[in-house]
């Protein structure tokens, strides 16, 4: 069996990389796995999270896998969270060279300490700043101390650091000599040292000497290499004093077809999940010797995470493989009892047609003996007489009181000896004892045998059809009975994988690799929105209840392909009341820079609630679908000949087959984009194609005052055809429409009045470029449409436009007062006099009735 249990070195190297690793960090939560084995869940900055397992009395380290908590935790274990839960871990320390580690919560008088005992049995205590015990795993105690509630823990005899000095060394020969050939120079050095058996073998294989030579010229021996020996326990004296970084060392024994074939070399790869033989933080000599075999991990936690794990792993597979056995013995035993009945009942079947068959062949003789015992019965002859007058028949030779055997009158029944007629090849035939009813002829006895074997018979193939069901009834029982001895190793040791920060919420890859990210919550959306919405990402919701706030992150500065905006509003949608209550609406996307969480004057924004400032971008209803999809994640070791694997789905859906990123670096060239981000944040170049596609139309990119003409496509298909320029005229007020046709007269005096000037040459022709504009709303104020001078009257009915501004000019005019002329207004109201004046004489004419 390997080793258990840690020594006081191996101690000094987990503590040294749990300090790094734990110290600042908060102890979130405490579980026992066992009434021995604990796990302590840290929490750091952003997701970091640490799980340390501590087993009292063996062992202290992280670890990456996962163990099976009970339900309801110990009153222990809700002491400790009542008190430490969520508190800082001040400090982690070894005291002295003891295997005995404090976690330190807290300052000052409200300090709060875990003291983890690794010798002997064990504990698991909590003490408060002045080592008084709060509460403990084993209370028992000791010549010197008593561990219990409100008692002190003992603090001086804890083992301090000596380095190695000849007075020691001197202390160890001596034991040596006075052992007598009991003590080796690797017991006494151990027994006289803080290094543990390991390391004192190290030192003694580096100096020369045999560890285990136990004869009496053994301290004689270390003498002579008193000094080589000194300089070998440098090693552990600067181990301990001052840790350097320590490597994971895992030694395993070959068998002997593995010793042949395998070197000592130290192995970078894992071995398959087995039971190894020991662990170190150093490479000792003994462990570099023919047979044995090394794995080196980069830190010790780890190599002792998995040493463990395998050997708990391994004690598990042996645990269930000795249920199973005992299953199985009890399935065969089971099955071995039906095979012995269905035997037994085919003998008794054998054994009754046979007494049958002999009563038919000496059928006289059977019926000439019950004919005397039934006529002396009848006489009422004393049985015993009877008995007398058979046995001396039988010495007169008379044959028929030669075949009575036995009278069991007290049955009605009498034993005949019936030969069997087959005569083996000595001439001998077998004689068989036959009991017979007196109150039957000899055919009826023969019929109730026969009678017998076909009631056997019937029974043996009942019980051969029954047979499969027993031995189902036996296995299930087995089954039952095994899994209460034992456990899943399933349950109980798993790898655990480290979860991405993005999980904690609801999450998909687009089409093009993009990530996006929507909150399950209310709390989950302003934490979404608060620390992971940066610049250029892009922000989309739905105007119904329930609706999450969904962001897509965009790494780069490329903008966002339609296919992710479209299936980050179908996620918006899907996870709100509209799933449940099946509308259809369209979701809506806006900057990162339009997302805020001011709110207005007077008013409060409560919590995964945000103000949208500006232009909403409206999506096209969406269907209210949604998919699963499971995702295999690699080791890290293998990541880099998977990169570029993930094809791109184009806006045809089709794959980019010569251009692939990973997940969250999407290419420029993925897809021609729908709003591809131009130089200023707010501008945004339209595809006319993929607009069409998605319903999306140029209105639902501009402002006032945006000119929009429809760009040519980046790379046509070979079967459309040249089509002359076509200028896309998108919905106007009568405001803009206006203010456009002053300019246009502006602009057309301007290049009259050149013309005029420079007469005969030829107009330049000047190209224009074509793109929506959508300008930010601080952004819109500062551009001024340029205006010609205006009149008196224009100006006028400028100041008339500008009181009216909030207004349409269809809302401020009536549709039909407006354009009617003068005398039609008073035909109107003429008419309107004369059928009020009738209606009232009718009226009265009505009540005079």
């Amino acid at each position: 069996m390997g080793k258990t249990r840690m020594t006081a070195v191996d101690l000094r190297a987990a503590v040294s990389e749990l300090s790094q690793k734990l110290v600042g960090q908060r102890l979130q939560n405490i579980y026992d796995i066992n009434p021995k084995m604990y796990l302590l869940k840290f929490s750091g900055k952003g997701d970091q999270k640490e799980y340390v397992v501590i087993e009292v009395g063996s062992r202290i380290h992280t670890t990456t896998f996962s163990f099976e908590k009970p339900k309801v935790p110990s009153s222990f274990t809700l002491k400790i969270r009542k008190h430490i839960r969520q508190w800082r871990l001040d400090s982690l320390r070894q005291l002295g060279c003891d295997r005995v580690v404090e976690f330190n919560f807290g300052s000052g008088e409200k300090t709060i300490r875990l003291i983890i005992e690794f010798y002997a049995k064990g504990n698991l205590i909590m003490t408060d700043h002045e080592y008084t015990i709060l509460g403990l795993v084993r209370t028992h105690t000791t010549e010197d101390a008593k561990y219990a509630v409100r008692a002190t823990y003992p603090t001086t005899d804890i083992q301090l650091f000596r380095p190695m000095t000849r007075e020691r060394m001197e202390e160890a020969f001596k034991a040596v000599e006075e052992g007598e050939g009991n003590v080796s120079l690797k017991t006494a050095f151990t027994n006289s040292t803080e290094y543990g058996p390991a390391f004192v073998e190290h030192c003694l294989l580096n100096a020369g000497a045999r560890p285990n030579f136990k004869k009496a010229g053994a301290a004689d021996t270390g003498r002579k290499i008193a000094d080589t020996l000194l300089d070998a326990f440098k090693e552990p004296d600067a181990f301990l004093r001052d840790v350097p970084e320590p490597k994971g060392y895992l030694i395993r024994r070959l068998k002997a077809d593995e010793a042949a074939s395998a070197s000592t070399a130290i192995l970078s790869t894992r071995a398959s999940a087995e039971a190894y033989e020991d662990f170190a933080p150093v490479l000792y000599k003994q462990h570099q010797a023919e047979g044995l075999q090394v794995e080196k991990f980069d830190t010790f936690n780890e190599a002792c995470d998995y040493y463990f794990s395998a050997v708990d792993q391994s004690q598990v597979e042996q645990h269930n493989e000795k249920s199973k056995k005992a299953a199985l013995t009890k399935v065969e035993k089971a099955l071995a009892n039906h095979r012995r009945r269905i035997e037994e009942l085919e003998k008794e079947q054998n054994v009754n047609l046979d007494k049958a068959l002999l009563i038919e062949t000496h059928i006289d003789d059977v019926e000439a003996a019950l004919s005397i015992i039934r006529s002396a019965v009848g006489r009422a002859v004393d049985w015993t007489e009877l008995a007398r007058i058979v046995k001396e028949q039988k010495r007169l030779g008379n044959p028929i009181a030669s075949i009575i055997h036995e009278l069991k009158l007290e049955k009605n029944k009498v034993s005949l000896l019936l030969q069997h007629p087959d005569v083996d090849e000595d001439g001998n035939s077998e004689v068989h004892v036959v009991d017979v009813d007196i109150s039957l002829s000899a055919h009826a006895n023969a019929r109730t045998y026969f009678g017998a074997k076909k009631k056997i018979q019937e029974k043996q193939v009942k019980t051969q059809a029954a047979e499969g069901k027993a031995i189902a009834s036996a296995s299930r029982k087995a089954e039952k009975q095994t899994k209460k001895k034992t456990f899943e190793p399933k349950k109980d040791i798993l790898s655990v994988r480290k979860v991405l920060w993005f999980e904690k919420f609801n999450w998909f890859i687009s089409s093009e690799n993009y990530l996006v990210l929507a909150g399950r919550d209310a709390q989950q959306n302003e934490l979404l929105v608060k620390r992971y919405l940066k610049k250029g990402d892009i922000y989309v919701h739905a105007d119904i209840h329930g609706a999450a706030s969904t962001i897509i992150k965009n790494p780069t500065s490329s903008g966002i392909p339609p296919d992710t905006l479209y299936q980050a509003g179908n996620m918006a949608v899907c996870r709100s009341s509209a799933w449940e209550s099946n509308i259809v609406i369209s979701a809506w996307w806006v900057h990162h820079n339009q997302v805020s969480k001011t709110a207005p004057s007077g008013e409060s924004m409560p919590t995964g609630a945000f103000m949208i400032r500006g232009k909403k971008n409206f999506l096209p209803p969406t269907k209210l679908q949604m998919g699963a999809a499971l995702i295999f994640r690699v080791h890290d070791e293998h990541a880099k000949r998977h990169v570029g694997e993930r094809m791109v789905m184009n806006y045809e859906g089709g794959h980019e087959g010569d251009e692939t990123s990973s997940v969250g670096a999407p290419t420029q060239s993925v897809a021609p984009s729908i709003c591809a981000a131009s130089e200023a944040p707010s501008s945004i170049h339209c595809n006319k194609n993929l607009m069409e596609r998605y319903g999306l139309h140029t209105e639902a990119y501009t402002e006032t005052g945006a000119v929009a003409e429809a760009p040519e496509l980046d790379d046509p298909s070979p079967d459309d055809k040249p089509q002359t320029d076509v200028v896309s005229k998108p919905r106007m007020s009568a405001k803009e429409r206006r203010m456009k046709k002053k300019a246009s007269k502006q602009t057309d005096g301007d290049e009259a009045l050149q013309e005029g000037e420079g007469s005969g040459a030829e107009k330049p022709k000047v190209e224009k470029k074509v793109e929506i504009v959508v300008p930010e709303e601080s952004e819109r104020s500062k551009k001024k449409v340029p205006q010609a001078p205006l009149s008196r009257g224009e100006k006028r009915k400028a100041k008339k436009q500008a009181k009216y501004k909030d207004q349409d000019d269809d809302e401020k005019e009536s549709p039909l007062v407006s354009k009617l002329p003068f005398h039609a207004l008073f035909l109107s109201y003429c008419f309107f006099l004369l059928f009020a004046a009738l209606s009232s004489e009718v009226l009265s004419f009505f009540f005079m009735f």
